[in-house]
């Protein structure tokens, strides 16, 4: 029997032409067969800007490759592989199946329905596993296997079974109406000295697929945005093989999964009323719904929600996903999240409510966030599980509704993340929340921009403040910007008018230690924010009097989790109960932390992350409240920051020197500051530019520079295990790290001797006096 699955998982092997039959009932339960798309089909084509009037060629081609994508499979090499010898395959079995298909009789057999274009065929099955590049490296072939025996039999491959084989093709005959198939090509050479010469073959299916490259470029070059099959057909057999590779390994049955995962009824607008929004109401003490809340849900498709912190955007936003589902019926809501803190926030405040079976926290580290996330004995959430099914990995999040999530885990498909793609059946069917844009990096914007751009589906972009260019380029987009006119809504209004900061500058950071001192020992609340991990640990010691607490990105994920609850549980508290305290933090604090400061002291960093900073002091309004304190200094170094992150600030700064300003005043100076500035570079997004190839992992989500690595502390790898997130910390990149066995390739062992739970990793060995405040 040729072999599509080897001994996995103590489950029996599983043949070709079993497993390729799977695929194709997957995709036919996901989207649908014959002339009948199921409802997530008919999303699927909306989702791709495809009419109806598309989807018998959708249909037709998706079932052809479904199929046939896995036919390079029955080579002697992968066969062997299959049956444990190692080294045993000469190319990518998803290329040589575009090269078989690409073949002429075979191109020619395919041409016999006229729904069927073969360049997409062979495209969709070659990219299938997202590797897939035009050139070098060559799209086809191991070249340190093909090298290693240049002119011995290893350099020849054979279609093994070929009466199975052509059984497959029969099968794909009868369901494609086509006639009977003809014979592949049974030996291939990379030297062309036996059978087909791997490489011109190669070539030919270069050339074939040139006129979807042409198309492609034409896009990068800001041309037309391409025609969406070709990316819909990769998409849909990338999550079909997934979950027909999956379900089956669970001893699922393929239909009647997916039928219940994605089922004909819609997410209807009273369940987030009944799930969401009624025991958020219950939850917060003295909760008066506001104008401007109550009107989200006038707002159309796409709109692009401004309003100052603490005014309850969060919950517009909730109604506005009500609306919508009224308006637009979805099978999902999706909240998205810049960062791990605020969506594990979003999902604790609001979809936790939900049922268990329907909500879901979405993050890189989400099973860790869970634990004890409840814990709380008068909580009934506590007695929930929000988890899925490991086994099937990102397929057994399909059968949750209603998302926190951060934006990576569903925009990552846009720069060929598998995870993301395997994740587009969702995402496709949703009404779509993205909270915080203005922090998205211009990477990640304009990877925003860009799947606004080509993708139909409601989104609702929020913020509390946003340059003038990324408001007109949401614009653009097809976006109305709510409220429009503050005056409509006189409470809003009054709240972004009113005072709330006194701001002066101080020459350095010295000049602000005795007003820190001073204003704990008047028992205010004090947020302290520098730009630099190494500096909030340096700031933490200096003023160790103070019992400082030190939060900031460098520390085990337990102990952030800690860190962090103990940061807003003692601002948290009253005088009564803990006097005045100090929070010494990095940018972290602009968004994961939600507390209310009486003074803030910053360094100075960009308009918009000084903007969120002063979001974190005097939050709350109230009558007979002192205004927030804001002092603001310059930094010894610019660094994380470039000279073009910190345009305007200076000027930011002078323009509310020794003044008392509201929210409205920092919004008019981020429009003046940002109406002429230079327009943000535009990134390539590999999922459309593509074209024709894929090529996962070639390009990020996000502008970074990758100034840490993954590691486990030296006392901790007996506690160390697959799945403990919690020991895991980023180190500085250039900090020598050692390689353990014992770890996985993308962790490395950190010598404990430079960590402290209370002040995280640092670059030096802990001191006499750290250990003790460890």
């Amino acid at each position: 029997m040729l072999l599509a699955k080897g001994h996995k998982e103590g489950l029996p092997p599983k043949g070709l032409r079993a497993h390729s039959e799977d695929v194709l009932a997957a995709a036919e339960a996901l989207f649908g067969s014959g002339e009948a798309p199921t409802a997530l089909g008919i999303a699927w084509l909306r989702f791709f800007r495809l009419g109806r009037e598309c989807w018998s060629v959708f249909g037709a081609n998706l079932a052809a490759a479904t199929l046939l994508h896995d036919l390079g499979k029955a080579n002697d090499g992968f066969q062997a592989a299959m049956h444990g010898e190692r080294d045993a395959q000469l190319m990518r079995h998803e290329h040589l199946s575009a090269l078989l298909l690409a073949h002429q009789p075979m191109r020619d057999w395919l041409a016999h329905n006229p729904l069927l274009e073969p360049k997409f065929v062979i495209s969709v099955v070659a990219c299938h596993h997202l590797k897939a590049h035009p050139s070098p490296p060559p799209f086809v072939g191991y070249p340190e296997f093909a090298g290693r025996y240049p002119s011995a039999e290893r350099n020849v491959l054979r279609i093994a079974e070929t009466d199975e084989v052509h059984a497959l093709l029969r099968v794909a005959a009868q369901r494609l109406g086509l006639p009977e198939p003809p014979e592949p090509p049974r030996v291939w050479s990379f030297d062309g000295e036996k059978g087909e010469s791997i490489p011109s073959a190669a070539q030919a299916v270069q050339r074939d697929l040139r006129p979807l490259e042409r198309a492609a470029r034409r896009y990068r070059a800001n041309g037309p945005a391409p025609d969406l099959m070709l990316p819909a057909l990769k998409a849909a057999l990338l999550v079909a093989d997934s979950a027909g590779s999956g379900l089956p390994r669970t001893g699922e049955d393929i239909p009647s999964w997916i039928a219940q995962a994605f089922p004909a009824a819609r997410l209807q607008a009273q369940e987030i009323e009944n799930g969401i929004l009624a025991p958020r109401r219950k939850q917060i003490q003295g909760f008066r719904e506001r104008d401007f809340q109550r009107r989200a849900t006038e707002l159309a498709a796409r709109a692009l929600l401004i309003a100052s912190c603490g005014t309850g955007k969060t919950y517009a936003a909730w109604r506005w996903v009500a609306s919508q589902l009224d308006a637009n019926p979805a099978g999902r809501a999706i909240f998205l999240y810049p960062t791990r803190g605020t969506a594990s926030e979003g999902f604790k405040d609001y979809v936790s409510h939900a049922p268990e079976a329907d909500a879901a926290l979405l993050s890189a580290t989400a099973a860790f966030e869970l634990e004890d996330m409840f814990s709380n004995p008068d909580d009934p959430r506590g007695d929930r599980s929000f988890e899925t099914d490991e086994r099937l990995y990102a397929v057994g999040l399909w059968r949750k509704r209603i998302f926190s999530a951060t934006v990576d885990q569903f925009l990552g498909f846009m720069q060929q993340v598998y995870k993301s793609a395997c994740l587009l059946p969702v995402l496709a069917d949703s009404v779509v929340v993205i909270d915080e844009v203005h922090s998205f990096d211009a990477g990640l914007f304009a990877v925003l921009t860009s799947f606004l751009e080509a993708f139909d589906l409601p989104v609702l972009c929020m913020t509390a403040s946003l340059p003038v260019q990324r408001r007109a380029r949401l614009e653009g987009l097809g976006f109305e910007v709510y409220p429009r006119d503050l005056a409509e809504f006189a409470e809003l209004e009054a709240q972004a008018k009113a005072p709330r900061y006194q701001v002066d500058s101080l020459a350095d950071q010295e000049a602000a230690y005795d007003i820190a001192r001073r204003a704990v020992a008047d028992g205010k609340r004090v947020l302290w924010v520098v730009n630099t991990v190494d500096r909030c640990q340096a700031l933490t010691q200096t003023l160790r009097s103070l019992s400082p607490l030190c939060y900031h990105s460098r520390f085990r994920l337990e102990d952030r989790k800690e860190r962090h609850r103990e940061v807003v549980a003692r601002f948290a508290a009253t005088h009564d109960e803990v006097g005045g305290c100090i929070a010494i933090t990095t940018q972290v604090c602009e968004m994961s932390l939600d507390l209310d400061a009486d003074v803030l002291i910053t360094e100075r960093a960009p308009v918009t992350s000084l903007i969120q900073r002063m979001g974190r002091c005097h939050r709350h309004l109230r009558q007979g409240r002192p205004l927030g304190e804001v002092f603001i200094y310059e930094p010894d170094k610019e660094r994380p920051y470039q000279a073009e992150d910190l345009a305007g600030s200076e000027v930011f700064i002078a323009a509310l020197e020794g003044r008392q300003v509201g929210q409205a005043r920092l919004e008019q100076l981020l429009d003046d500051l940002t109406r002429d500035a230079q327009p943000e570079r535009d990134v390539l997004n590999a999922f459309l530019v593509d074209g024709p190839w894929a090529r996962g992992g070639a390009n990020r989500l996000r502008d970074t520079d990758d100034f840490t690595v993954s590691a486990v502390l030296d006392r901790d790898l007996p506690r160390w295990r697959p799945g403990a997130d919690g020991l895991v910390l980023p180190v500085p990149r250039s900090f020598p790290l050692t390689t353990n066995p014992g770890l996985p390739r993308h962790l490395r062992q950190a010598p404990a001797s430079h960590y402290s739970p209370a002040l995280g990793f640092m670059k030096e060995p802990l001191t006499t006096n750290q250990d003790a405040d460890a």
